[in-house]
């Protein structure tokens, strides 16, 4: 079975986000290769994982690796770190942030921050083989 990893480096800057989302988009393969509805997942988790990149890290750039197997999908958003350790916390009504790791979390099957010295976070994905559509 193959796998097929992906890098790049975006700078630490607000429109990087959109630009991960785009990049995310162009790596990932179309359906059969990913289920529709995996793919919106991981794009929806990497704009949130990326936000805070841009917005808690304490570094110019941020990394975001993919590793795709034949029924499953990995993200990695590495950036220098910051203050806080990423967890998700209770965001109230009327806060502005605070929901990027509970939708992280809501919209894949795992996720965690990164470990071995490493900051940031990951999420993981999978499916089952049937769920993919075939060429017509």
């Amino acid at each position: 079975m193959k796998v097929f990893r992906n890098t790049v480096v975006f700078p630490s800057v607000p429109s990087a986000v959109a630009d991960a989302r785009a990049w995310l988009t162009a790596v990932l393969p179309p359906p059969p290769g990913i289920p529709d509805d995996m793919a919106a997942a991981a794009t929806l988790a990497l704009s949130e994982a990326a936000t805070n990149a841009v917005r808690h890290a304490d570094g110019a750039d941020f990394r975001v690796r993919t590793t795709l197997g034949p029924w499953w999908l990995r993200v990695e958003c590495e950036d220098a770190g910051g203050a806080t350790v990423p967890q998700i916390r209770d965001a109230g009504p009327c806060e502005e942030g605070g929901r990027g790791l509970a939708l992280i979390a809501a919209f894949t099957h795992t996720w965690g921050p990164l470990r071995d010295g490493r900051h940031g976070v990951f999420f993981h994905l999978d499916w089952h083989p049937s769920t993919l559509r075939t060429a017509t």
